[in-house]
């Protein structure tokens, strides 16, 4: 029997990350939907969740949505009840065995992880993303489609990585950055900035 999970989040492409990694998706939350999306039984808002059942809040959940501080929020949200959160990786992504994934991760098909990765809490790695050997993600960061995250690299708790970007070896990410889509990173960049570009550079993002 399938191990039922319910998705935070009614995204189509999370639901089929979800039953191609052989779970059952008993429910989900989001307060845009209502009824039923995609077949599946929409549970209701956030806020609608201490009324649910013993049985369902005794189900994992899954929290879907992509930007770092949404996921971070929703996780300090739902922790008040003690749940459960599932690791989706997909079956189509390369994991080393030496490689460790935090809690609540989710990886997508075509990913690749390489040797001695380490993985935070609630990290997101999307399609097709390479990480390289003894790179670190920290938590509830986000790594976009297409990223290549050369040896050595460590990104900071809650950054964005954004698609088709290089990050050279041995660079650091600080926490709260943001790296724009394309982009060459050939330096270390500092807590809560945005860079873009190639070579990247930097910019406040207050």
């Amino acid at each position: 029997m399938k191990d039922p999970v319910i998705l935070v989040g009614g995204f189509p492409e999370m639901i089929e990350l979800c039953e191609s990694c052989g779970f059952r998706i008993a429910g989900l939350i989001d307060p845009r939907l209502a009824g039923e999306f995609r077949g599946v039984r929409v549970l209701g808002r956030d806020a609608d969740y201490p009324n649910l059942g013993p049985e369902v809040k005794a189900i994992p959940l899954v929290i879907t949505p992509d930007l770092p501080e949404r996921r971070r929020s929703l996780v300090d949200y739902y922790s008040r009840w003690n749940v459960l959160f599932a690791q989706v990786v997909s079956p189509r992504a390369i994991i080393s065995p030496s490689a460790r994934l935090g809690r609540g991760t989710v990886i997508q098909a075509g990913v690749h992880i390489s040797s001695n990765v380490i993985l935070g809490d609630f990290v997101r790695i999307n399609t097709q993303a390479n990480l390289m050997h003894d790179s670190t993600v920290g938590d509830f960061s986000t790594v976009a489609p297409n990223a290549l995250l050369l040896g050595r690299v460590t990104v900071g708790q809650r950054c964005y990585i954004g698609g088709q970007t290089t990050l050279l070896p041995d660079r650091r990410i600080g926490d709260r950055a943001v790296v724009g889509a394309g982009s060459v990173v050939t330096k270390d960049v500092p807590d809560g900035r945005t860079v873009w570009g190639n070579p990247a550079l930097e910019k406040a993002t207050d």
